[in-house]
Parts: structure tokens; sequence; C-alpha cells
């Protein structure tokens, strides 16, 4: 191990010294010979540990055996230290390409990745797998994730098509209209990414070059929904596109974006921001304020009746399941929002600059 420490240190030093390029040669021939599983240059290690070890000799020879086993020690932890952060180095890229966040656990946590709500997973990560003293799952569960990363990559590298994700009952932002390539976002109500997408989506003007869908997906993890009202969002989004399919109204312009427009960009009486408040209200108030909604919009008591039975129904439940199977089995995104469109996935926010420039 002292040999490949050496080599490192020799390259760095050889970069700002012309004194050290002299031993650049014997320490690439060692380093080479060692990760190759070969024996090392004899020679060239005992003159490195000679080097380090004959001042100690002069002064207190009888420390220079257990100052060897020093050495190798330290050497064999900055090798192992060294694979590691290559190989969590190497991992975190990977990530970065596939999923747009270098951490599949907690997307907001990586700095290169766009703002957005972290799905996860539900596989423990390495480190609470340790603090469980499951260390056979911890290694299991890191190269298992590794493996689902790089299987991946050829879907990131593929053309990507709106329509084969969008739901059979979708709505479009502005009423469907011949012509205009297809785009679809997967977003959770409770999200104020989402928010912010979607007031970037409206004056960048990517909704009227493209028929914008979305798929409504409520972060959920085994302590529930990361959003407390956003399941009930969602399952009377889903509802009002039910209903306009059973009456024929799904090209026109529809409650559930109403809804959605509400949510992301308006105020209460007391200048709260609806999203927020939404997070924050009991589920009766959630109800009643997405009920009155609906009624702003134009739909009758009678509909707004009917609306509220199928957002409780089997029928939309098998919805929002379908949704969520589309979204963590196909889209594989681990990230909210996400955004398909001009061939391309996005994960987390857009820039109005971005949105300008996709599909052009």
């Amino acid at each position: 191990m002292v040999c490949i420490v050496a080599f490192f240190v020799v390259l760095v030093l050889s970069a700002v010294s012309a004194k050290y390029r002299k031993l650049l040669g014997r320490a690439w021939g060692c380093f080479a010979r060692r990760v190759t599983f070969r024996a090392c240059d004899t020679t060239f290690r005992e003159d490195i540990k000679s080097s380090i070890l004959a001042p100690l000799a002069l002064r207190a020879p009888r420390l220079v055996k257990p100052a060897s086993i020093a050495i190798e020690v330290v050497a064999w932890l900055m090798v192992i230290s060294l694979i590691v952060s290559l190989y969590l180095l190497g991992r975190s890229g990977l990530n970065l390409f596939v999923y747009g966040t270098c951490d599949k656990q907690d997307s907001q946590s990586c700095a290169l990745a766009a703002e957005a709500c972290s799905i996860g997973t539900a596989t423990p990560g390495f480190w609470e797998s340790i603090g469980k003293g499951d260390v056979f799952g911890a290694f299991g569960n890191e190269f298992s994730s590794v493996g689902e990363t790089i299987a991946a990559v050829p879907s990131r590298l593929k053309t990507w098509d709106a329509e084969v994700y969008t739901p059979k009952d979708a709505t479009y932002l502005g009423g469907y209209r011949e012509g205009l390539p297809a785009a679809l976002e997967v977003l959770d109500p409770g999200c104020r990414f989402c928010a912010e997408l979607f007031r970037n989506i409206e004056e960048s003007g990517f909704a009227q070059r493209n028929n914008l869908a979305y798929v409504a997906y409520p972060i959920s993890s085994d302590l529930g929904s990361k959003f407390p009202n956003s399941p009930l969002v969602a399952s009377y989004l889903a509802a009002v596109q039910a209903y306009e399919a059973d009456h024929g109204d799904l090209a026109g312009e529809t409650g559930d974006w109403f809804i959605l427009e509400q949510l992301f960009t308006g105020e209460n009486a007391a200048g709260t921001g609806w999203q927020e408040w939404m997070n924050e209200a009991d589920a009766d108030d959630a109800r009643a304020q997405l009920q009155a909604w609906l009624g702003e919009f134009g739909y009758s008591e009678d509909a707004v009746a009917q609306i509220d039975q199928l957002a409780g129904s089997g029928r939309i439940a098998d919805v929002l399941a379908r949704n969520r199977t589309v979204v963590e089995d196909d889209i594989r995104t681990v990230s909210i929002p996400t955004l398909i469109g001009g061939g391309r996935l996005l994960s987390g926010l857009q820039s109005v600059e971005t949105l300008q420039g996709l599909g052009n």
C-alpha cells in the first residue's frame, strides 16, 4: 500500500516541482504492479520507507519497527479512503446523470440538483442499515441501488414521448389543441416547487406551445403523506377528470386545472398562499375549499356533489394507484416536479429560460 500512496504523493509533488519527476516513473511502475496484484518493486518501496524512517532511526532506533508498521497501517487506511471516495464520487455522478440528483434517498440534499421535493426510496440507506446492525443488508441494498441506477441509464438516453405516460382521462392546461406536441408534468399538489414550476410555465408560454397534461403523485413514506392534504387534492383532481370524461368534456378547459391555478398562484383573504394554507388545513376545511373552487369554476351543486362522491370511490383509488405505478416504475423519477417535454425528461424546478428553449 505504501507504493500506491507514494504514487499519488509523487504525482502531486511532481506537478509543482521538477525534482520529484525523476521518481514518478518508478512510482508509476510500482503502482501499476500493485493494482494488477503483482509484487511491488521492493527497492522502491524500501526507499520510500527508509526516507521517512531515517530521521527516527538516528534518534530512537527502537521505534523504527513500530513506526514501519504504523506507516503500513496508515497507507492501507489512505488507500481504502481513496477507493471509497472514488466510489462515492462515481455513484453520485451516475445518480446525477440518471435522476438529476446525486442522492436518490434525498434529492434536496444534493447541491448540484435542481430544487425539488424528494420522493426518496423505500429501501433503507447504507448508514441507516448500519445503524440497525444490518451490515449485510447495508451492502446488499447499496449494490442493488447502484445496479438499478445503471439499468436506468438507457432510459435516460432515449427520446421521451410524453403521450406514452399520459393518463387515459388526462386534461390539458388551456384545453387540448390539435397539432401541438404533448408534455407531461409529475406533480404533488403540496410541493412548493410544483407551484414555482407552474408559474414559470405560465410566464414562459410553455403551455401555449404544448398540450400540457399532469400526473398527480402525492409523495408518501412509511410515516404517511409528505403533505397531509395532497392525497385529498389528488383525488379531487382525478375525480374532476373522471366526471369530465363521463360527460365528454375532456378537450376543453376543466375544473382540475382551475384548482391547480388557485392552489399554485392564489391567496386567501388573509394574504396566505392557498398552497401553504392547504398544507396546514384540516381535512374538512380542505374539502370545503376544494368544493368552493369547483363552484367558482362553474359546476352546479349537483355536479360538485357527484365529483365529491367520485373522489372517495374505488374508481379514483385505482386511477391514483395507476399514476403511482407510472411514476415509480415507468418514469422512475425521485424528484418532484418532473417534466417530460421536447423529447427530454427534466427533474426538479425548471427556469423560465429553460422552458422557453424546450423543444425549440
